[in-house]
């Protein structure tokens, strides 16, 4: 077991919207309701395996430890793990598409430094910094990092590639926003590497667009809940606008029904 500090990637991530998901167990008449206590065990279960797979070997990870209590999931690894910025940043994008598509959304932030975290405890600046920006520098549904978390990557890139290709794997996960904090990516823009997730874009970016919509919606008198959604929606139509471009629809791979699809949809009106 650690007894020192150990030099870690560290990602804070918290479930927005807990306190109503947790409301929705219970019934007007105060008692359980089963089905969404269910739902929401399964969907927590599901959010612990995920991280624990490896997407590289298909066989759970030894490089992480992952920690999960109510609304947040701390996940770390030591900075010398080959690949494994890429590895875990591509299983969170792939984790915040599918929770989108459970009506969840999550924000977060992940950092570097000394950390002690193992089954027993878990504590240090690493995790003091990654909970602090998440808190006040985050503000929106997104989970962001600075370049120091793409530098790490690069040094400890997987061994087939060079650094410089590992840091373009990286960066098509990742976008940057106006005050210049990358987060990643799951309005999936227009990148080369999109050919990940064509087979289902139409439904997922239904789904994204209508928790928008309905976030707007419900939102309306809650200014600090509005704000998340509006920045999701600027996002949203950003992502529309790139897409019906013609030099945003050249990575759909000839697929007709898809670029159909793009033509038809529409922006948030708001």
């Amino acid at each position: 077991m650690t007894t020192l500090y150990e030099n870690r990637v560290t990602f804070f991530i918290d479930i927005l919207g807990f306190k109503n998901i947790i409301r929705e167990t219970i019934g007007t008449n105060g008692e359980d309701n089963s089905e969404n206590i269910q739902y929401l065990i399964k969907t927590l279960t599901f959010i612990k395996d995920h991280l624990n797979d490896d997407p590289q070997e298909h066989s759970k990870s030894q490089a992480r430890q992952i920690t999960h209590f109510s609304d947040s999931i701390i996940i770390s690894f030591k900075e010398d793990q080959e690949g494994e910025v890429f590895n875990t940043l591509y299983d969170i994008q792939k984790l915040l598409i599918i929770l989108v598509e459970r009506n969840i959304i999550c924000r977060g932030a992940i950092s570097y430094g000394k950390l002690i975290h193992n089954d027993e405890y878990i504590f240090g600046p690493a995790l003091n910094k990654a909970y602090e920006t998440e808190t006040k520098a985050a503000h929106y549904p997104r989970i962001i990092l600075d370049k120091t978390i793409i530098e790490i990557g690069m040094k400890y890139h997987y061994i087939d590639n060079t650094e410089y290709e590992e840091k373009f794997a990286i960066k098509n996960l990742l976008l940057r926003d106006t005050d210049d904090m990358y987060y990643i990516d799951y309005f999936l823009n227009p990148e080369p590497a999109l050919p990940n997730f064509k087979t289902d874009l139409g439904p997922y970016i239904k789904s994204l667009r209508k928790m928008i919509v309905d976030g707007l919606e419900s939102a309306k008198g809650y200014p600090d809940v509005r704000i998340k959604y509006n920045w999701m929606k600027n996002k949203f139509n950003n992502l529309v606008r790139k897409w019906k471009d013609p030099t945003g629809q050249i990575f759909l791979n000839n697929n007709p029904s898809l670029v159909t699809f793009i033509n038809e949809l529409e922006f948030i009106i708001d």
